[in-house]
């Protein structure tokens, strides 16, 4: 009795379904566009001579206006009430150069610059990280130029100190820079603007930058608490004040952090869209 055998069939390979874009290599090629497109970033962004006075200028000014009034003063535990406005000033400069991030990105989806960007080869993970590493940049002259008034006015700090307070100024405050771009790619020029803008203003007055937080009525002491500003200006205060981290701080601009990057994301590739339209 003859059997008849059946070839094997070759059955097709498995389509992937998902959208998700493919994670680019890290090549030469790729890092060369990255430092080039960041460097080139830069310097476009100190070239605006007066943004750049105006970032420095007016959290100096405040500065010493309110130390000359309040900066001899000093705390119940024996602080010196000008040191403290050094850091809460310094950090009010900070987040608004933090939110001035969203100009740059304004200025190239006017001219047009955004749309070609979105055109080529370079990674749209590279763009945003190359805007971040430039805001961050531009936060350094921000938040120096109080700290050298502090000094002039005569802030005495360790070296420890000084550098702590610093440091975690700029950490804190560098997912700041990620809301300026969400602006930038969300809203229009003008509603960009103003928006960074009332922004600043309003974390800075809210997040107790200008003045205590307990001084605020229990409701906005609470709604202050939940403000990454509060907690970047108490996490500069840190190395000054003593007691315990505040760890509490690093929680909450941890979770604005992961919700930003989350808003940008979407921004972009709106942004993206319609550009190419």
């Amino acid at each position: 009795m003859s059997t008849t055998v059946i070839p094997p069939v070759a059955l097709p390979a498995p389509v992937s379904t998902s959208t998700a874009p493919a994670i680019r290599p890290v090549t030469t090629t790729r890092v060369r566009r990255f430092l080039g497109y960041t460097v080139r970033s830069y310097l476009g962004a100190i070239r605006n001579v007066p943004f750049v006075a105006f970032l420095i200028a007016l959290p100096t000014g405040l500065y010493l206006f309110y130390a000359s009034m309040y900066g001899n003063q000093t705390t119940n535990s024996g602080v010196n009430v000008s040191a403290l406005m050094m850091v809460t000033m310094a950090a009010y400069g900070g987040l608004g150069a933090a939110l001035s991030a969203g100009n740059a990105i304004q200025q190239e989806r006017g001219s047009g610059w955004f749309r070609q960007l979105a055109l080529t080869a370079m990674a749209p993970l590279d763009v945003m990280v190359a805007k971040v590493l430039v805001a961050v940049a531009m936060m350094v002259p921000a938040l120096g130029a109080v700290f050298i008034a502090g000094a002039a006015k005569g802030v005495t700090l360790t070296p420890a100190e000084w550098a702590s307070c610093f440091g975690l100024l700029l950490a804190a405050l560098a997912p700041m820079v990620i809301l300026g771009l969400a602006l930038g790619l969300w809203f229009k020029p003008q509603a960009a603007s103003a928006g960074s803008t009332l922004l600043t203003l309003m974390l800075s007055m809210l997040g107790g930058l200008w003045f205590p937080l307990d001084m605020m009525p229990d409701a906005m002491q609470t709604v202050g608490k939940l403000l990454p500003s509060y907690w970047a200006g108490q996490l500069g205060l840190w190395p000054i004040l003593g007691g315990g981290f505040p760890w509490q701080g690093v929680g909450v601009i941890a979770a604005w952090t992961v919700a930003l990057i989350a808003l940008g994301v979407v921004g972009y590739r709106r942004a993206v869209r319609s550009s190419r339209r």
